[in-house]
């Protein structure tokens, strides 16, 4: 492929995975720019030189890197399925790296961040993980190219990314405690096997804790949709208390909307934990089928 000018991933909320990837693509191309759009932004994506984590293909040569359709992207050889991340690295760390560091560095991080995207325990795969701690460590420049000014250089650095990360989490933390007596509420009220939030606030600890409920819907504001959630079986694991319809898995728009028979469903990950619909009636219709599905696990 030709020097990489333009690069679009989805706008929104970031993870690990579109985060890690455009990071790869920015050491190789340090004037790369970077465009975050909606997943429906078609023309956007056309125009782009590459695509990571929209777009609903995995094609090197045409330059698509998504794992989000039905398949996924392909898994490695020890069963872990390829994110975004994986597979810029895949194809582009051997600019960066020689073949035994892409192998070291693809096992020790990247794998991780693959696994936690695509709702594999990693925990319970043949791969390391990769901690806060080790990130911190990995800052540290090697003994023979450091002096005491390139060591408290880097020291501050990593301060400023804890002081945000800590703020964010702090931020998030007070969040999730005043949101609990809201969906308390909404479990108290309900009848039914979900609960419908008008507003995109945390709630897994409280409905996995202290509920039995199987999904929950909320509004998001910027998106102005309905995503569905499915409820794991606890706060660290991948399992649901029930799948959504092993149909819906990988489709988006048309093809989603023929198999569901939902007239505005837009999106069911490939992993049958998330889906969208563009009305409440939509998702509500997606939940009342799903918890109706032989076929999905339960």
């Amino acid at each position: 492929m030709e020097e990489i000018k333009t690069v679009v991933t989805h706008c929104l909320n970031f993870h690990a995975d579109d985060v890690f990837a455009i990071a790869i693509l920015k050491i190789i191309y340090p004037d790369l720019k970077v465009m975050r759009i909606g997943h429906q932004d078609i023309e956007s994506q056309k125009k782009a030189d590459i695509r990571v984590d929209v777009s609903g293909r995995y094609n090197h040569e045409l330059g698509d890197y998504d794992h989000h359709q039905a398949g996924g992207a392909g898994k490695r050889e020890n069963g872990i399925p390829y994110a975004a991340a994986g597979l810029i690295w895949k194809h582009y760390s051997y600019k960066i790296a020689g073949k035994e560091v892409q192998e070291y560095i693809d096992k020790k991080m990247i794998q991780y961040i693959d696994a936690d995207d695509n709702g594999v325990d990693a925990y319970k795969s043949d791969i390391d993980i990769y901690t806060i701690a080790e990130f911190i460590a990995g800052m540290n420049p090697p003994m023979s190219e450091g002096s005491h000014e390139v060591f408290n250089k880097l020291f501050l650095e990593c301060v400023e990314i804890v002081i945000k990360l800590l703020k964010s989490e702090i931020k998030r933390a007070d969040l999730i405690f005043k949101s609990k007596e809201t969906v308390r509420k909404k479990i108290t009220e309900t009848n039914k096997e979900y609960i419908i939030l008008e507003e995109n606030i945390p709630w897994r600890e409280v409905v996995i804790n202290e509920s039995k409920i199987k999904f929950v819907i909320r509004y998001n504001l910027l998106e102005k949709n309905w995503g569905i959630s499915t409820v794991t079986i606890s706060n660290d694991s991948f399992v649901n208390r029930k799948d959504l319809p092993k149909s819906w898995g990988g489709l988006t728009n048309e093809t989603l909307q023929e198999a569901s028979g939902v007239k505005d469903a837009i999106f069911c990950h490939n992993k049958l934990f998330c889906a969208i619909a563009k009305s409440k009636e939509g998702a509500i219709k997606m939940v009342e089928l799903a918890l109706k599905d032989k076929n999905a696990e339960d």
